[in-house]
């Protein structure tokens, strides 16, 4: 309760859906797995049948049933750089601050499992905090206090992704929230 209500106080309802529109640009009927979902806020830009929701930690993955009733079975506790997912054949993927949280060897195999599940021509899209060189104070001390251990900089995520997506490609953001944040995104078709 206390993050989603920080996470709304800086803006991060107005930034994902800004995000959806503007970056996923999620068509009808296309097929989105939403990996490391936490609490399934990507959930309310995607028609409940398209959606599916995976995540490792259980107590999130309730709330997002509570708050997402309409697409409840679609979440799944699961953890993608260790099992697999029966369903398969994505148009999109999601990986909002998920990267942050898993060192590199984790963050491969979660690529992998990506690559593994998307359809031809699918895309991904990671969402990170990320360290830059002259971004603003507060942005580096708050990737810093993030609770993930493994914040990089734009071009360490871009190198990971492109180990399994040679393609990819990074932007930087330094203006998605209210306050001074600096986000990694990396786009790729498969």
């Amino acid at each position: 309760m206390i993050y989603t209500s920080v996470m709304s106080a800086i803006g991060a309802d107005r930034s994902m859906a800004e995000f959806a529109r503007d970056v996923l640009r999620i068509r009808r009927d296309e097929k989105v797995l939403d990996v490391g979902c936490g609490p399934g806020r990507l959930c309310r830009y995607v028609a409940a049948e398209d959606y599916w929701g995976v995540d490792v930690d259980a107590r999130a993955l309730e709330r997002a049933r509570r708050k997402y009733p309409q697409a409840g079975g679609r979440f799944s506790q699961l953890d993608p750089s260790r099992e697999a997912l029966s369903e398969h054949d994505f148009d999109l993927i999601v990986a909002c601050g998920l990267l942050h949280h898993l060192p590199d060897e984790h963050a491969r195999r979660v690529l992998a499992f990506c690559r593994d599940r998307l359809r031809s021509g699918g895309r991904l899209v990671t969402l990170d905090c990320a360290y830059e060189p002259g971004q603003h104070p507060v942005a580096r001390l708050l990737a810093a206090c993030d609770r993930g251990r493994f914040a990089r900089a734009g071009s360490g995520y871009l190198a990971l992704v492109r180990e399994c997506f040679p393609d990819a490609l990074l932007s930087i953001h330094h203006d998605l929230l209210r306050v001074p944040y600096t986000h990694a995104i990396v786009e790729c078709r498969k």
